[in-house]
């Protein structure tokens, strides 16, 4: 797809403080979470969408293969998010460099983050003018600039610092840098990292996907 907005969704982690891996967890739909949060990409007219995995690899693979989603192994996962960022982008950036044009930019989301809604990406979408300013998502309760993270948009002028990332740093220090636009995330500090985690999860009335 061109002239459009890349995602990049980070499905690598080894889950070692909850236990089992969290890509792989079902809500009360039966739907994994790497699986919500590819096919909201796709929903939200992101493409191609780039599931980068890491840890539990084939069981991760299988669980998406429904989708219309690249699947890129990303064999360094244990060094950190910042290493599967760069290896998403740089596997994004071989694969779109024939296309004319290529992508204004690409949608970073992790799939640990189960408030993330199809609005929500839509939103930072919309707000980022189709890709081309960086727009962050903020975490609801908070203004200050250190609390903007992913979901974000990152126009093309910003990929050779995302494919410079190295080890666990993320992207967070870019999205500190200038003035991006955002987007409010409620709920965004939650992420599924523990057992209590999960289960507060499960317990919750799970969010919309059109919320």
């Amino acid at each position: 797809m061109t002239d459009s907005v890349a995602g990049i969704l980070l499905a690598a982690g080894g889950s070692r403080r909850l236990g089992e891996p969290k890509q792989l967890l079902r809500d009360d739909q039966g739907e994994t979470l790497v699986h919500r949060a590819a096919r909201l990409l796709l929903e939200a007219g992101c493409g191609p969408v780039v599931v980068v995995t890491g840890s539990h690899a084939p069981e991760v693979s299988s669980s998406i293969e429904d989708l219309e989603v690249e699947i890129f192994h990303n064999p360094d996962w244990e060094a950190g998010m910042g290493g599967s960022i760069a290896a998403g982008m740089a596997h994004l950036a071989v694969r779109t460099a024939v296309e004319t044009p290529g992508p204004r930019g690409v949608l970073v989301a992790a799939c640990d983050m189960p408030t993330v809604s199809l609005g929500h990406f839509k939103a930072l979408l919309s707000t980022s003018k189709s890709g081309s300013i960086r727009t962050a998502s903020v975490y609801q309760g908070d203004t200050t600039m250190e609390t903007c993270g992913v979901p974000a948009v990152f126009p093309q002028t910003d990929w050779p610092d995302l494919m410079a990332l190295r080890g666990d740093r993320g992207a967070k220090a870019l999205l500190q840098t200038g003035s991006p636009l955002t987007v409010p995330l409620d709920g965004g500090r939650f992420d599924i990292d523990t057992p209590e985690d999960a289960r507060r999860w499960r317990l919750a009335s799970p969010s919309a996907d059109e919320a």
